[in-house]
């Protein structure tokens, strides 16, 4: 049976310390350095689950891991612990949703001694729940539960990672629309459940970040660019904002699918991405410079200030379309029609926002995502009429563009032309020809609904029927060390076997040999780094820079196809420049097939 959680894992500074750059040993307090796995459940030997992807420890500390001279204060935010989502994406485009929570914990003694670093130095840890479900609530929950049993005093019943391994081994995935998950954390009740499989697709986010940092005008551009697939880069100064907004977004072009580069936290070490030539959707901590990239076509949105800057102009949505999908989005922000009236004629939109509307929940995002639904179906009105079922079931773009001039009276329309040639359109009738896909395609309901005079809303599944309840119970909470508490001072280690212990000492060993001699060095570290340091690496660290590396190759690839789908005609394609670069870079990575 599938799971709601797959792994926990815990990341930070391990025995083998570098550099970003990749300068072994510690440097100091003003570097920031490489994150690794430290621990996680299940282990590594077991086979219920593929193994974390390896960017794992890159991804949910992006800046690197930093020493400190003190940890938690109360009276200082910046050493407060840090909670957040992120989502990966893998080579064949299924997601992984993770939960983190970061925070400053005590080096071990072990490898301060090792690396003479100072003592009752701390440095940052981040602890993650890894899942294949997006059921981001639950994740943070859970998550919570488990750093507060971990740093309360009133502590566990049992060792943090009993409770831990019950968690991940014990709770079920939901079946969607069928039944509800109960689960205890020690004495916190916890639930899961899935929507049903015929409504829209599971989204456990709020969409209020999404409508509270841009404007209504801002949040209608980045849709726009969304659909024509530019390449999307967002900043802000927190974690949180850059998931849970590439995620609401994503959600918002249902039943369309974003198809290329997803990375909502990009690491900071890879922002050198950002000059890719193909589509993108990436977000990136404002912190981070960026004066240094050429940032050419790049739609750069601002979250902190609500601003939409871009060097290559995006095609607005036409009319009647744009004033209809504008008029239905102020209408659930400022339900109040005086309060529009007035807003209108040049009063606060914040003003309004708090003043008219009722507080954002569940329902306002069901009726958010309904309205953009309800447009896509607008404009692509008909759009079945003009699927040619021959063998290869193309869409006739050229006739459909034609009928709706003549409905329209206005000559083809720049937005929708490049929609229908965008990527995301082209999957969705894929997707949708001779599958059962279309089944459950609500585009094409919510079509059929209009077209009889419904209820739009009518195409939404009945959530009438109670769920079933499964309660999943610990036996062992309250009988282990007979009422004895488990209390700690910093995140526990797991049980590491003899073979770890073993290998762990041999490194700190040879780091603690070796300082005496690298300390007589005053090279920066980016000097420190051998020839062979590459061939020095974890296998774990191997496998996360050739994940970084494939990533690399692949938007390389991208750009290079995009150019050898416009060469001439009469330009030999086998024989260009670009068709060989590709074939250099496929043997490459020894890749059989580019998506």
């Amino acid at each position: 049976m599938a799971r709601v959680f797959e792994y926990f894992v815990v990341c930070g500074i391990g025995p083998e310390i570098r550099t970003l750059d990749g300068s072994k040993g510690y440097h100091g307090p003003e570097y920031y350095y490489l994150s690794s796995v430290l621990d996680q459940f299940p282990p590594l030997n077991h086979s219920l689950y593929t193994p974390p992807p390896p960017q794992l420890s890159t991804c949910v500390l992006p800046a690197g891991v930093q020493f400190y001279s003190s940890g938690f204060d109360s009276d200082d935010p910046s050493t407060f612990p840090r909670t957040y989502p992120i989502v990966l994406t893998e080579g064949d485009g299924s997601k992984i949703y993770v939960s983190c929570i970061s925070f400053r914990d005590p080096v071990s003694e072990d490898i301060a001694e090792a690396y003479r670093i100072p003592a009752n130095s701390f440095a940052d840890k981040c602890i993650c729940l890894v899942s294949r479900s997006p059921s981001f609530r639950i994740l943070r929950n859970a998550l919570e539960e488990i750093y507060s049993l971990c740093f309360l005093s009133d502590g566990s019943s049992k060792p943090l990672w009993d409770v831990i391994s019950h968690l991940v081994s014990n709770v079920p995935l939901p079946t969607p629309g069928k039944n509800r998950v109960l689960f205890a954390i020690e004495n916190c009740l916890l639930s899961v459940e899935a929507p049903p499989k015929e409504g829209l697709p599971h989204a456990d986010i709020s969409f209020q970040p999404l409508v509270q940092l841009l404007d209504v005008d801002n949040l209608i551009t980045l849709f726009t660019a969304v659909l024509l697939e530019r390449r999307i880069l967002l900043r802000s100064n927190k974690y949180s904002l850059l998931t849970l907004v590439s995620e609401a977004i994503c959600h918002l072009i249902y039943p369309f699918r974003w198809q290329h580069v997803y990375i909502p936290l990009l690491f900071f070490s890879g922002v050198d991405y950002i000059d890719a030539p193909t589509p993108y959707m990436m977000g990136l901590h404002s912190g981070v410079d960026t004066s240094n990239l050429a940032m050419d076509g790049v739609v750069v949105v601002d979250l902190e200030y609500n601003r939409i800057c871009t060097t290559e102009e995006i095609p607005p949505i036409p009319e009647p379309e744009l004033s209809s999908l504008r008029g239905d989005i102020l209408k659930l922000l400022y339900p109040n029609v005086v309060g529009i009236d007035r807003m209108n004629a040049g009063g606060s939109s914040e003003h309004y926002s708090k003043v008219c509307s009722k507080p954002w929940g569940e329902e306002h995002d069901l009726q958010l995502r309904f309205i953009f639904l309800k447009f896509l179906a607008s404009i692509l009105g008909g759009y079945r009429n003009f699927i040619e079922n021959t063998g290869t079931q193309v869409f006739n773009a050229q006739a459909f563009l034609k009928k709706r001039s003549r409905s329209t009276n206005q000559p083809p329309d720049p937005m929708i032309t490049q929609f229908l040639d965008s990527q995301g359109f082209l999957d969705y009738l894929e997707r949708g020809l001779g599958s059962d896909e279309n089944n459950s395609n609500l585009l094409d309901k919510l079509q059929d609904a209009i077209g009889r005079g419904q209820n739009p809303t009518s195409i939404l599944p009945s959530s009438s029927a109670e769920p079933e309840v499964i309660t999943i119970s610990d036996p062992d909470i309250g009988t282990s060390g007979l009422g004895a508490k488990y209390t700690y001072d910093r995140f526990p280690s797991n049980v590491r076997t003899e073979e770890q212990e073993e290998k762990r000492r041999q490194i700190l060993a040879s780091a603690s040999g070796s300082f005496e001699y690298s300390g007589k060095l005053n090279s920066p570290p980016s000097m420190l780094v051998s020839k062979d340091s590459k061939d020095s690496l974890s296998p774990i660290e191997r496998a996360a820079e050739r994940e970084r590396m494939v990533l690399d190759i692949k938007v390389k690839l991208q750009g290079l196809w995009l150019r050898l789908l416009k060469l001439g005609a009469t330009d030999d394609p086998l024989s260009s420049f670009e068709y060989g670069t590709i074939l250099g870079l496929r043997a490459k990575l020894g890749l059989t097939f580019i998506d």
